[in-house]
């Protein structure tokens, strides 16, 4: 036990004190200073789906994704909406079409903004960078130093941009210097955003939706978020899990017309909703039908389908007119 009080210079009680140490290898601090520290707000770059750091946006291929990287690139570049009614804060942008060429992005941008569009955004935009190990990463240092507005990097795919593994090999540790390349190049500048296109594995079963990235677990560990489109029963589904900000979990949907995507709400909340919109409708065109059959008829889980008959029930849209049978209050 201690019989006199600690010096509070002292370092861990050994009378030393702690100096952080700034020769560029080493950047530590005391903890303690952390107290009453202020940091700048978290730059929301497109809403709360895409904040600064490295965001990894995965989804099966020709699923749309690389149409959500666009969209969202042109509406930071135009501080205008994506995806909907979601905000972006205005910035520049570079865009790394790994897997694209001039006509292809001339149709995706038409498609986008409409081909009677006066003026198109001024977005940085190359098919052709080199890759992390030949001097990929140092470029992208090099392009924040020359342009420090840039506040959206888009790299369209990971797999043309990373050390290419060796054949029938994958390894934690490859996969992860593949993306913490990157998610260093965002922590180095503040508000910057990085969206790193990726693709999900061909088998998505598991337990957990982020199992399904392509690769081992070392892409998902380096990454600050990770934002999943992927298909559910229900419908599309955006998916995503942050070290900075909440869970998302969003009902989204495609126009093939416009080729954009929108933001339907949360998807629970969407899918009771669809749930309830489906019940009505079978039960208006049935007339009278018990919870098996409703069950049966939509292919929902019994109990999925009594929840939302309770809510019916409660708002005085559906009735039971026999024990352990359900009709529309109204014809």
């Amino acid at each position: 036990m201690r019989d006199t009080p600690r010096d509070p210079d002292a370092f861990l009680g050994r009378g030393q004190t702690f100096r952080p140490n700034g020769d560029g290898h080493h950047e530590g601090y005391d903890l303690a200073d952390l107290r009453l520290a202020i940091f700048p707000p978290l730059a929301h770059i497109a809403g709360e789906i895409i904040v600064e750091g490295l965001t990894l946006l995965a989804a099966r291929p020709k699923v749309g994704n690389t149409w959500m990287a666009l969209e969202i690139a042109i509406a930071v570049a135009t501080g205008g909406n994506c995806l909907g009614e979601l905000q972006c804060e205005q910035g520049e942008v570079l865009f790394l079409a790994l897997e694209d060429n001039r006509r292809r992005m001339q149709r995706r941008t038409t498609k986008l903004l409409g081909a009677h569009k006066a003026d198109w955004p001024h977005i940085a935009t190359y098919h052709k960078w080199p890759r992390a190990d030949q001097g990929g990463a140092d470029a992208l240092r090099k392009w924040m130093l020359d342009y420090p507005a840039t506040r959206l990097i888009v790299v369209d795919v990971l797999a043309r941009f990373r050390k290419p593994s060796p054949p029938g090999k994958q390894s934690y540790e490859l996969d992860y210097e593949a993306v913490a390349q990157l998610q260093s190049i965002a922590a180095e500048n503040a508000g910057l955003a990085i969206i790193v296109v990726h693709h999900l594995r061909k088998s998505e079963a598991g337990d957990d939706v982020l199992d399904t990235v392509s690769g081992t677990l070392g892409t998902n560990a380096a990454a600050d978020a990770i934002v999943i489109l992927h298909k559910t029963a229900q419908g599309m589904s955006l998916y995503g899990r942050s070290r900075d900000v909440d869970e998302i979990d969003k009902a989204v949907e495609f126009d093939r017309e416009t080729c954009r995507w929108r933001v339907l709400g949360e998807r629970d909340e969407v899918q009771r909703s669809e749930d309830q919109q489906a019940i009505l409708y079978l039960l208006r065109k049935e007339g009278e039908l018990r919870l098996h059959d409703i069950a049966k008829a939509l292919d929902r889980s019994e109990s999925t389908v009594h929840r939302q008959l309770g809510k019916l029930l409660g708002a005085g849209t559906v009735i039971q007119p026999k024990y352990g049978r359900y009709a529309p209050a109204t014809p």
